[in-house]
């Protein structure tokens, strides 16, 4: 148990784990590709913190994608209870800061599991928030997210090489029909 407790400490300051009173913190997972999968830990520590609300930056590369995950309360801090309770997950594009593209709560604070669908290229970041332990002094919570191409439907392909076909006959007949007339 030590030694998990330890690796969690670890992976929290890899990600810049806040140490002062303020309730936020952001960070910056980079650009997410296709399969790939992104965990992490946050804790924030301080006194008076009654409410959080941190930011996570990151970047899609792919066409379409689908993001899954989940946003897990763990409870305690080296043994100190920091239970966090109503946590709200927010995603959104930084094109359009105020608009969320769909919103996660949970009342517990236990753990959000999430699912965001047809995510087009570009920037975007979650906002989480919740209330902080009974103490008002810390918070912690993991996350894990991972991100899939949306697959195009089989349809869209069908249409797609009947268009082709169409194109190629047209070709062919346009190209016989002027070798005729010379």
């Amino acid at each position: 148990m030590k030694k998990i407790t330890a690796l969690l400490f670890a992976a929290g300051l890899s990600l810049g784990v806040a140490q002062t009173p303020a309730a936020a913190s952001s960070f910056d997972l980079g650009t997410l590709s296709t399969s790939a999968s992104s965990t992490g830990f946050v804790a924030n520590f301080g006194s008076g913190i009654k409410t959080f609300s941190d930011t996570i930056y990151f970047s899609l590369a792919n066409v379409s994608n689908t993001l899954v995950g989940e946003i897990t309360d763990l409870g305690t801090i080296f043994g100190q209870v920091v239970d966090s309770v109503n946590l709200t997950l927010d995603l959104f594009s930084t094109a359009d800061t105020t608009s969320s593209l769909g919103n996660y709560t949970d009342p517990s604070g236990t753990g959000i599991s999430f699912n965001y669908a047809d995510l087009a290229a570009g920037d975007y970041f979650f906002r989480i928030a919740g209330d902080s332990a009974p103490t008002g002094n810390a918070y912690n919570y993991a996350f894990n997210v991972k991100v899939t191409e949306t697959p195009i439907p089989p349809a869209l392909l069908l249409f797609g090489t009947a268009l082709g076909g169409m194109g190629i006959a047209a070709y062919r007949k346009r190209k016989t029909s002027s070798a005729e007339q010379v």
